[in-house]
């Protein structure tokens, strides 16, 4: 089932599973919402259990410990707090709790509410197909109505008559390693489709800088640009 405010909560007996805003209070709350969207989970899918309830504060663990059996935590959370903690905040950090704080104040969803694999996996590709399956995660998106929405390759996959991204030209990205992806700017929403936080073509760095290159020029001339107002509705 999809809740008021745009959780999927999975309600089958062998598999819990539940994406969304991680955190409401903190969530609605934010000048600039900003949701991830990626593909699917590696395993189950319990972020607010990693960061949620502080745990790793009581147990003096890191983080975005590298060697946690849940799966590399770092790889992928990491690089998506440098980036949420720094649109948020308008600066870096390298305190880790100061980052997975960042992350509670977000939102996250995959595409595909079940385990999948390292790589696209036929299932994948047959979920999304599903009509069923393409509304609740265009529910989700319609009901966050998110300012910052981050796809790591996943927004073609999300392009629908409902959420066409495409009514304005794409912006290209100044960096080289990914200059085959886009951007796409509304007045009240970007669009910012970069690789996978996991990908190693690009260099950490750059990759952070990337997304908040796009989101900085969104910021500076939603304003002023003639750019249409994405319509939610």
């Amino acid at each position: 089932m999809i809740n008021e405010y745009g959780n999927y909560i999975s309600d089958g007996p062998d598999y819990k599973y539940e994406d969304g805003i991680m955190n409401y209070d903190l969530f609605k709350n934010e000048k600039i919402k900003i949701l991830w969207i990626l593909r699917e989970t590696h395993g189950k899918f319990n972020p607010k259990k990693w960061w949620g309830d502080k745990d790793y504060l009581e147990k003096k663990i890191e983080p975005f410990d590298s060697k946690d059996k849940k799966g590399s935590k770092k790889d992928t959370w990491e690089p998506v707090a440098k980036i949420c903690y720094k649109i948020l905040n308008n600066k870096e950090t390298k305190n880790e709790y100061e980052l997975a704080s960042a992350l509670e104040r977000i939102a996250i969803i995959n595409l595909k509410k079940t385990s999948g694999g390292s790589k696209i996996t036929k299932k994948f590709a047959v979920a999304l197909k599903k009509q069923e399956n393409r509304e609740i995660f265009i529910t989700q998106i319609k009901k966050m109505k998110p300012d910052v929405i981050i796809c790591g390759n996943t927004l073609n996959k999300i392009k629908t008559s409902e959420i066409n991204f495409r009514e304005v030209k794409g912006i290209p990205f100044s960096s080289k390693a990914m200059k085959k992806n886009h951007y796409f700017c509304f007045k009240n929403v970007v669009f910012i489709n970069i690789y996978h936080p996991s990908n190693t073509s690009i260099k950490e760095e750059e990759y952070i800088d990337t997304a908040v290159e796009a989101y900085q020029y969104w910021m500076n001339n939603k304003d002023t640009e003639n750019w249409p107002v994405f319509d939610w509705q």
